[in-house]
């Protein structure tokens, strides 16, 4: 799944759109519904004009954005009609040389308040739900929200999907991944907003009662005082989950990849030296993790940047994280054009 940042899985977007609409103004909203090569975004990027003339989100920059905003004008102000468009390379002569298959409508506040009061419950608390919308009359597309899956998604899936057949748009509104720190040093401290801000619900885990304190990590979801040796059950990482261990010594990063890695969570990383690596790996099989799980470990963490502090070191870890995320995509064919 995309970073969810300015789409319909972001929760300060939707609220944003929420207020406008309980204002009593209507607004554009611009969404790219399907790609073909590459493209900034991918399907699910959104960008709104509102009725003063400023735009939030992001459909990507570059000529992609320009007509976005062109076009959301036009729609708003009335001089155009709704539109479904594939914006190829050769209309934008943008260098990436993807197409994007972009809608763009005009949201009037009695349709969309009962839409965005829906969707900001469901991301409030963190529910599952699919945002359905129906493009197969582009002057009048409906959104629409429901609590089952309909095709052409998978139903376990997480990522968004297009019908060229129906002209029907389907996503997952699922949460965030977690990303579950376990130390809150200063990697640590510096790894936290960071994560925040790419598309993760950060957990800060520690055993030090001075770090683990929620004014020390004020972007995290969550901070928690706990014994690294026994980690509480809803402190575990799911398969979607990611989990960064940062303690403060050998043996308490050992304990936690012994309780960690066999949970099998999307990402699994651990600061040290490759002298440490042998180590670690060797100690959580001996604890009894089978040894192509502890060889999956990234240990050392992060892309190699030559980082030294601990800024350049949060930056390298999430750099790792955010190639891993987009390895984990499933490849989609190619839609054909419309």
């Amino acid at each position: 799944m995309n970073d969810s940042k300015d789409t319909m899985r972001d929760q300060a977007f939707c609220d944003r759109l929420l207020g406008e609409a309980q204002a009593g103004r209507a607004f554009s909203l611009a969404s790219i519904l399907a790609t073909r090569d590459s493209m900034p975004r991918g399907a699910g990027a959104r960008l709104a004009v509102l009725a003063d003339g400023s735009f939030i989100g992001t459909v990507g920059g570059g000529r992609i954005e320009q007509i976005a905003i062109e076009r959301g004008h036009a729609v708003l102000a009335g001089a155009e009609p709704a539109s479904l468009v594939w914006e190829t390379h050769e209309r934008t002569g943008m260098a990436c040389g993807g197409d994007a298959l972009l809608g763009v409508c005009r949201l009037e506040p009695a349709e969309a308040l009962p839409y965005l009061r829906r969707l900001s419950k469901v991301l409030a608390v963190g529910s599952l739900a699919w945002v359905v919308e129906h493009w197969d009359d582009p002057a009048h597309p409906r959104l629409d929200l429901v609590d089952k899956p309909v095709a052409p998604v998978d139903p376990f899936g997480t990522d968004p999907a297009w019908s060229e057949a129906t002209r029907t748009y389907v996503e997952p509104i699922a949460p965030d991944a977690r990303c579950y720190v376990y130390g809150g040093g200063h990697v640590g401290q510096a790894l936290v907003p960071l994560l925040a801000s790419t598309g993760w619900v950060p957990v800060v885990v520690d055993d030090r009662p001075e770090l683990a304190r929620p004014e020390v990590f004020p972007a995290a979801r969550e901070v928690r005082l706990v014994d690294f040796r026994a980690l509480p059950a809803d402190l575990l990482p799911t398969a979607r989950d990611y989990a960064v261990v940062l303690t403060h010594g050998h043996m308490a990063d050992v304990d936690v990849l012994a309780q960690v890695v066999p949970c099998h969570p999307a990402y699994v990383g651990c600061i040290g030296s490759r002298r440490k690596a042998a180590f670690a790996r060797d100690s959580i099989v001996a604890r009894g993790v089978v040894r192509a799980d502890a060889d999956a470990v990234h240990l050392p963490i992060g892309e190699d940047i030559l980082a030294v502090t601990p800024a350049e070191i949060a930056v390298s870890i999430t750099a790792q994280m955010i190639r891993c995320r987009a390895e984990l995509r499933p490849v989609r064919p190619h839609q054909p054009t419309a």
